[in-house]
């Protein structure tokens, strides 16, 4: 999700993109609890029954859906601020606890969509100024992506030296 404010006067805008997920902790607990419950009580009635692989590859099937819905989950933890005023451009990227910022400068600013190695990925949102490139929202979809970089240019814009580029 894409989120712009602009200050009362309109110089700074604050872009603020997070992941997507709608489960909390309790939820994706539970959810895993009862899939491993079902799948488990399915897997110990064949293998009563003779077909003890079965167990095993339950077992797997269980650690690699946990695997999976937890990483989807450590995406809510996800975010991105963009602080962008007439002179500079904070950009604060947070993973769960883990926290990096970086600052560039907003007269040489540029948006870049930039088209990935993969076809069916999306665009990379890439700012730059100078010598200096970040890519931003990595975690959102195509279209939030999109959203990103329109709201970034608008952003910069105004303050741009680099307006026509």
């Amino acid at each position: 999700m894409v989120v712009t404010g602009r200050s009362s006067d309109g110089s700074r805008v604050r872009i603020t993109a997070r992941g997507n997920f709608s489960l909390d902790a309790g939820g994706l607990a539970s959810l895993l609890l009862a899939l491993t419950v079902v799948t488990l009580g399915l897997a110990a009635l064949l293998a009563w029954q003779g077909y003890w692989p079965v167990l095993l590859i339950a077992v797997i099937q269980i650690v690699l859906v946990v695997w999976v819905l937890v990483r989807a989950w450590e995406r809510c933890w996800v975010a991105e601020w963009i602080d962008v005023g007439p002179e500079r451009i904070e950009v604060t990227h947070r993973r769960h606890r883990a926290s990096s910022r970086s600052v560039l400068q907003t007269a040489w600013a540029i948006v870049e969509l930039r088209t990935p190695r993969v076809a069916w990925y999306g665009p990379h949102v890439v700012l730059r100024s100078r010598s200096k490139a970040l890519e931003l929202g990595r975690f959102l979809n195509q279209e939030e992506r999109g959203q990103l970089a329109r709201d970034l240019r608008e952003a910069i814009g105004k303050h741009s030296a680099m307006n026509g580029a």
